[in-house]
């Protein structure tokens, strides 16, 4: 297995980007059902979060202590970007896609966005050298 940290070698990197939250009165066609958030994982996978299931995820995250909502993402952004690494292809993508959500709703909590309703356009950038995440609001 190969060290994340040889100095040849570049860190795990993936990003996500979001269109931002689209409520069933800005619903405009397109492949997300309204009340859903899209997101999509390195141009790769586009991915969906079912309205009830956002809202049951953004409880838990706002439940989570900063340590905790850190730790997790980090071993979330960590399994993701070394799936990616591997090929999404051969990945289980339920996980993944698991992962990329976990991921991407803790950097909006981050970022003290109050709602998920509330979730502009963004991108959300991995760098898996700091496992940490960076964030553009209106990406």
């Amino acid at each position: 297995m190969r060290s994340l940290h040889d100095d040849d070698e570049i860190a795990p990197a993936f990003t996500l980007s979001c269109p931002g939250y689209q409520g069933p009165g800005k619903h405009a066609g397109g492949s997300c059902s309204p009340g859903n958030l899209s997101f999509c994982i390195s141009d790769a996978v586009i991915a969906q979060i079912e309205h009830d299931d956002l809202l049951e995820s953004w409880q838990e995250a706002v439940l989570l202590s900063p340590e905790a909502a850190l730790r997790i993402s980090e071993q979330a952004g960590d399994r993701l970007a070394e799936t990616i690494e591997l090929g999404l292809e051969a990945a289980d993508l339920a996980e993944a896609v698991a992962d990329a959500a976990v991921v991407f709703l803790l950097a909006m909590k981050r970022q003290g966005i109050s709602d998920p309703k509330r979730i502009p356009p963004c991108t959300v950038m991995w760098n898996g050298q700091d496992h940490r995440e960076s964030v553009l609001l209106g990406a």
